[in-house]
């Protein structure tokens, strides 16, 4: 199917949608930096001048890609509420570390902090998005959500976070096992927050449980 042209009728939210696809192709495989106004405008068949348009700036246009990124990686992530908590994780971890292999300049371009406080913002909202599902699924074993354990969920984020990107850098295991890595990092980080050996068995059963159990 050919891709419209800058001739082609197009409402103004369906423009911008064709846009930001054509930068989404290129930061496929092009670091953020790269993504120049003339190069997006090039692919998109579209003049810089209808880029600047409806986006104003160079500035504003990748952070719209970015964000656009963010809430692609928050897509492939999201809980599938028809699995246990544990099975919610598990799947969870291996889709991340299965699509940053795939697309890793979208996933660095969301996570590196050298983009100013716009990007860091992102940066943060997507994660406080993981943080919170994955608290959800400890409420629901019954477990206080403690500062500890709040904390916890939190440094563990940044830790799978910094181990992938040495991964992306490194890859010297396989997928699979970073994926095991960070499962178990989970568990032990979570374990350690609750303190409390006897109601760790209880939450750990209840995070292996059906929805319809």
């Amino acid at each position: 199917m050919a891709r419209p042209t800058s001739r082609s009728r197009m409402l103004p939210t369906e423009r911008q949608a064709h846009i930001l696809a054509a930068a989404r192709r290129i930061l496929a495989d092009r670091p953020i930096e790269d993504i120049s106004v003339e190069a997006v405008a090039s692919e998109a068949g579209v003049s810089p001048g209808l880029l600047f348009h409806y986006f104003g700036s160079q500035r504003k246009f990748r952070q719209a890609v970015l964000e656009m990124a963010a809430a692609e990686l928050l897509a492939h992530v999201r809980p599938d509420p028809e699995l246990s908590p544990a099975e919610q994780l598990h799947t969870g971890i291996e889709t991340f570390i299965d699509y940053v292999s795939r697309f890793p300049t979208i996933y660095q371009a969301v996570t590196r902090l050298n983009h100013g406080a716009d990007v860091r913002a992102l940066h943060t909202s997507a994660r406080t998005a993981i943080g919170a599902w994955i608290l959800e699924a400890i409420a629901g074993t019954g477990a206080d959500l403690t500062p500890a354990m709040r904390l916890t969920v939190t440094a563990w984020l940044a830790y799978m976070e910094e181990a992938v990107l040495g991964w992306l850098a490194t890859p010297d295991i396989s997928k699979e096992e970073l994926a095991g890595m960070c499962e178990r990092s989970f568990y032990l980080l979570t374990r350690a927050a609750l303190d409390d050996e006897q109601r760790w068995a209880e939450i750990e059963a209840a995070l292996g449980k059906q929805p319809s159990d």
